[in-house]
């Protein structure tokens, strides 16, 4: 199926809403895009994965390296909406204490 991003802004936040699979064929398209939101100064960017089926490794490689650079530049990166495969996996690694704020 592919990824599809769409970015807004909501209450002073970025917000990037993924919907498809995130996968080594689409992971590049989310790593740019959460990129050039935190190079560009944002401050906070949250990641809702409510409409994503599927993450690989290769997906929770962006997220953690997104996480990762966001805090380099005092920003904050936050998943929300994981559910299913892509909220197990986030638990089974661990990821889910950095990674998702509960609303």
């Amino acid at each position: 199926m592919g990824l599809a991003l769409q970015t807004s802004r909501q209450d002073g936040r970025a917000l990037v809403a993924a919907r498809g699979s995130i996968d080594l064929h689409s992971s590049e398209s989310l790593r740019e895009c959460l990129a050039q939101l935190i190079d560009s100064g944002e401050t906070e960017v949250v990641v809702d994965l409510t409409a994503v089926d599927f993450c690989d490794s290769s997906g929770l490689n962006v997220l953690v390296r997104a996480y990762k650079h966001a805090r380099a530049r005092n920003a904050a990166l936050i998943v929300t909406g994981a559910y299913g495969r892509v909220e197990n996996v986030l638990r089974t690694t661990g990821l889910d204490r950095f990674l998702i704020r509960e609303s």
